[in-house]
């Protein structure tokens, strides 16, 4: 306190006040990445939950979709005939650009599969009994 009774403003405890909050938004907000790290494992994030139900899945791998604002973390492929005409999926040049439980073919992944019983209604097990397409 000053001689005049009021209270003396402090800019170290001011400033300490500052940083805590600045590191608490920071912890709270957590670090920002892209989908565009390439480092990232293709299994991280992605699950199986759209393989029989791609309609009524959300927007992960397999659901229908009529762009890639539909699509979690992933891309529309329309181009493709057996994309259903939408299809979230990933683009690949490899099976090792898939999340292991997807196939890569005609550059973008679909689920793996060992019959029709593994696949969506409507669609088949193609490719030798290795992929699920739609016709």
């Amino acid at each position: 306190m000053t001689d005049s009774g009021r209270p003396t403003w402090r800019p170290a405890k001011a400033a300490t006040k500052a940083v805590w909050v600045f590191a608490i938004l920071l912890m709270l907000l957590g670090p920002s990445c892209t989908e565009d790290d390439r480092d990232r494992h293709p299994d991280d994030g992605f699950t199986e939950d759209c393989r029989f139900d791609p309609e009524h899945c959300g927007s992960g791998v397999g659901a229908f979709c009529v762009d890639d604002d539909d699509c979690w973390d992933n891309y529309c492929c329309t181009e493709d005939s057996n994309c259903a005409g939408g299809m979230c999926t990933i683009p690949c040049n490899k099976d090792d650009d898939c999340p292991s439980f997807m196939a890569c073919e005609h550059s973008v992944c679909f689920f793996r599969c060992d019959d029709d019983h593994d696949c969506a209604d409507g669609q088949s097990c193609e490719h030798g009994e290795t992929i699920c397409e739609w016709p």
